[in-house]
């Protein structure tokens, strides 16, 4: 906690410096060197260049700008060459403090600093009015820009995979999370439905009594899952993969803040679980296991069922064994399924998405920052950051473009190859996952992941009142909820070692003292307020 109190402190800090000391902002900003037209993007009648550092907040970015096909054809429309920079809320918060930010900068959509964009941010409605009004006209999604525009009237930031009523109504969106088991065991022990506690523990003690052994001559171990402490999901599938395949609400019947935690449901499963990691059917190290470890249990075929809670952060390790294993390929199931009759709801991406992109106040140029926001949140240049140019790397079939063969093949079998030569869909910071999902269905995807990601369509659901749950709470519920995530990681490591189902109960009570003694109905209160906040910018 000293950490976290000691990073808060830096935000807070930083934004009061940037706010006094930050160049630019809508009040000053100057003309732009051309008539501005709503019905044309900037883009084509500015012809100026320009160099812009854009800095994206998480260190395993690793892409450059201008090495690989798809830069290059956004730098020679919009006339603007990009350094990226990565890091993490230690860098940026140093930034900050200096005053002296990158011109644009994306975190992601849950940070706390989204709250305080006014301090660091010009207007993105303020700058397309002056430099660019076809960003406001037809660009970006009339949801998404009601969604984002704050009570002060203006919009800070634009989110990545924005995914609107609309977009839903259209069809094509995909889960992330998956049940998968190896396709060979599976079909051994004679394809056993696994929805139910008693067809998940059976088809378990089935795989244990058959002593397999992975690529390596150890053990398969009957169930595994994602990795705890890293991604948005820190503690495996126990965060909300497991509520997910059991529906468990996420609102009361009323439109209030369901507590998954305690649900019944979810609690009866997690007993399953226990029981069975007391039976030696699970990964005896699932909660200490790190990234590595995970990545070499799929590289080796060590686990029969792997429950995912990222399935397309697993591209590489499922791309190296199915391509070389492809009878043992891993593919999605049903896997948990409710014991009270809810259906499987998968979060699709929401109206909030993923991250959001900013221009900020010491922009060097936000004229072209804002012609290359705008360019990239188009349907023009999305398409060109996805597919390139037609008759270069891609034709038009029925309406829709289509990669050339060798360039499909390639981003399908060596996503990371693709990635590194070719770049396009891979610029992900103002895409719009749902129109590349029009346009390329389910060839979006690495070959080896198309079952999955096909598997979870049916059961993807919005939950656009939820958008940016926590994203503006008090400081108070901000560092109580900091705190009852870190109980609840300590809780739910207790309860996958528990030895009984009375332990199981005794870990929960304590949690939900815990929580109750640091601020849980102020926090659910804030919670409340932000569903209502949601509801009421939805209709």
């Amino acid at each position: 906690m000293k950490k976290t109190a000691t990073v808060a402190t830096l935000i807070v800090s930083a934004l009061v410096f940037t706010a006094c000391g930050s160049k630019g902002g809508g009040g000053n900003l100057a003309d732009a060197s051309f008539k501005v037209d709503e019905a044309t993007p900037s883009w084509k009648t500015d012809k100026s260049t320009a160099n812009l550092d854009w800095y994206i907040n998480f260190d395993w970015f690793a892409q450059t700008w201008g090495s690989d096909t798809a830069t290059k054809f956004i730098t020679e429309d919009t006339g603007v060459n990009v350094t990226y920079q990565n890091g993490t809320d230690d860098k940026l918060n140093t930034m900050m403090a200096s005053g002296d930010l990158p011109d644009i900068i994306t975190i992601d959509g849950t940070s706390p600093l989204i709250k305080d964009a006014s301090k660091f941010a010009i207007p993105l409605d303020e700058l397309a009015k002056k430099y660019d009004p076809y960003f406001l006209s037809s660009a970006a999604k009339p949801e998404t820009l009601k969604f984002f525009t704050q009570e002060d009237g203006h919009i800070y930031g634009y989110p990545n995979f924005s995914n609107t009523t609309s977009d839903y109504e259209k069809g094509g969106i995909y889960g992330n999370q998956a049940f998968m088991v190896r396709k060979d065991i599976y079909e051994q022990i004679g394809s056993p439905d696994m929805t139910t506690p008693e067809g998940f523990t059976a088809a378990l003690q089935a795989v244990q009594k058959l002593n397999l052994k992975d690529e390596l001559g150890k053990p398969v171990v009957p169930f595994g899952t994602e990795n705890f402490g890293e991604g948005s999901e820190k503690n495996g599938v126990f965060d909300r993969t497991l509520q997910d395949f059991l529906g468990v609400p996420m609102l009361t019947e009323d439109g209030k803040y369901y507590d998954r935690l305690t649900d019944p449901d979810f609690q009866k499963w997690l007993k399953v679980i226990v029981q069975a990691r007391q039976a030696g059917l699970t990964d005896k190290d699932m909660v200490t296991m790190t990234k590595d470890d995970k990545d070499a249990h799929l590289t080796n075929g060590s686990y029969f069922v792997f429950f995912a809670n990222d399935i397309i952060g697993e591209t590489d390790p499922m791309t190296l064994w199915d391509s070389e294993h492809p009878d043992k390929a891993y593919i999605a199931i049903d896997g948990p399924k409710s014991t009270m009759g809810r259906k499987t709801a998968l979060p699709g991406t929401s109206i909030e998405g993923w991250t959001q992109t900013f221009i900020s106040k010491s922009a060097k140029n936000p004229q072209k920052a804002m012609e290359l926001v705008t360019y990239l949140v188009s349907e023009y240049g999305d398409t060109v950051m996805n597919f390139g140019r037609e008759g270069e790397t891609y034709t038009m079939k029925d309406g829709k473009p289509v990669l050339n063969p060798d360039l499909l093949q390639l981003k399908q079998t060596d996503p990371a190859g693709f990635e590194k030569k070719v770049g396009l869909t891979t610029h992900l910071w103002l895409q719009d996952s749902a129109l590349l999902s029009r346009q390329m269905g389910i060839d979006q995807f690495p070959k080896y992941l198309q079952q999955a990601k096909q598997w979870t369509v049916p059961y993807t659901v919005p939950q656009f009142e939820l958008a940016s749950l926590d994203v503006y709470l008090s400081r108070e519920s901000a560092r109580n909820v900091e705190k009852i995530n870190q109980e609840w990681a300590q809780t739910i490591a207790k309860i996958l070692n528990a030895k009984s189902d009375a332990d199981v109960d005794q870990a929960m009570a304590a949690f939900v003292k815990y929580r109750q003694d640091n601020g849980y109905d102020k926090l659910v209160e804030e919670r409340n307020k932000q569903i209502e906040s949601n509801q009421k910018k939805l209709d």
